[in-house]
């Protein structure tokens, strides 16, 4: 007996018709998401080489690397202006030339930002303010100095204070950080805090090399439009630049050991302090626009009077940025430290003198 012929099998192929097309098309998406990130590197490798202009101060060779040093004025006192985290000369463009009539008056862009080169290594803030002395040295710029600090830049003059309090002459803190701000927050509310600016830091590094910082219009800075205008091209295009965002990402996470370190440092010495805050919450640094971060930012500035035995100025009507926004005050509060310090070192005199007469 013959056994029946076995019946053809029909064989699907839409399956593999699918996987296959799928699998072309991703191949196509990624391949233009390639071609986009190369065409976006070129174009941000074009335009940073291209938003470079000359710097409006001197080139200064400073631990391997060049940093820009931008003095105006002449003679004694000596006033050196410190910006924020993610900030850089420019920040001083209101308040910089009306300080120059009393004496020399210089800001400079910390390693990795606007003009200033990045450095071979990391920096923690205490090699920063290390950095800014030999800076000062190589420009030929000795005697006691008034330093002016401005938010995360208010706790790098407070350290160099620390480690060289005979070298400094007096503080103006605008809207600093304190000592103790992060530590005295709550465990969870400071944790959530670090996930945001981590991630805000971190995405920054990751996306500008690929121009989509650029093409999506976040620039490593809060404040362009309330520069000067003639300054707001030349911002514009730093904010834009790669190594502004590293250099931004680097001291942010330095920034829980520069605070530790200050704690372990004797205080600030007893010269004349400033200390210039704000209750509004305009340009306040990202994550501390909740109510009650703002609370806990307001008592670190009573704080940080008493600390510093300062004159405590507060201004209910301007954001973070005083120097853009009041600049008179920045200027007022900088003439109110020259005339105690004046007062100070005359008294030093006239004790050493008493001292020595016969």
């Amino acid at each position: 007996m013959i056994p029946p012929k076995p019946m053809p099998v029909a064989i699907s192929t839409d399956g593999t018709h699918r996987w296959h097309w799928s699998l072309k098309a991703g191949a196509a998406a990624l391949g233009a998401l390639l071609l986009a990130a190369a065409a976006g590197a070129a174009v941000q490798a074009w335009l940073t080489a291209h938003e470079q202009p000359a710097p409006p101060g001197r080139m200064v060779e400073v631990d391997g690397h060049r940093m820009h040093l931008h003095c105006q004025g002449s003679g004694a006192p000596l006033i050196v202006l410190e910006s924020g985290l993610s900030g850089w000369s420019q920040d001083w463009a209101a308040v910089q030339p009306q300080l120059a009539s009393m004496g020399t008056v210089c800001s400079y862009d910390r390693a990795g930002y606007a003009w200033s080169e990045e450095a071979p290594a990391a920096k923690g803030a205490v090699q920063t303010m290390e950095t800014l002395r030999a800076l000062l040295r190589k420009a030929g710029l000795q005697g006691p100095v008034l330093l002016v600090g401005h938010s995360y830049g208010g706790l790098l003059v407070q350290l160099y204070a620390q480690l060289h309090p005979q070298e400094v002459s007096g503080l103006v803190l605008i809207d600093s950080l304190q000592h103790n701000m992060y530590a005295s927050m709550q465990p969870g509310t400071r944790k959530r805090y670090q996930r945001k600016m981590n991630l805000l830091t971190a995405s920054g590094v990751w996306l500008a090399p690929f121009g989509m910082t650029r093409a999506a219009g976040m620039p490593a800075s809060v404040v362009l439009d309330k520069l000067p205008p003639a300054e707001q091209g030349t911002a514009h295009g730093f904010a834009m630049q790669s190594k502004n965002y590293r250099a931004m990402r680097a001291e942010y996470l330095s920034i829980d050991a520069a605070l530790e370190t200050a704690r372990q440092l004797a205080p600030v010495p007893p010269v004349p302090v400033v200390v210039l805050s704000t209750n509004a919450r305009s340009e306040f640094p990202p994550g501390w626009e909740r109510k009650d971060l703002r609370k806990h930012w307001i008592h670190g500035q009573a704080l940080l009077a008493d600390e510093t035995d300062a004159v405590h100025i507060t201004v209910p009507d301007a954001g973070h940025y005083l120097q853009l926004e009041r600049p008179e005050l920045v200027v007022a509060a900088v003439q109110n430290t020259l005339r105690r310090a004046r007062i100070d070192a005359d008294a030093r005199r006239h004790r050493q003198a008493l001292k020595a007469a016969p």
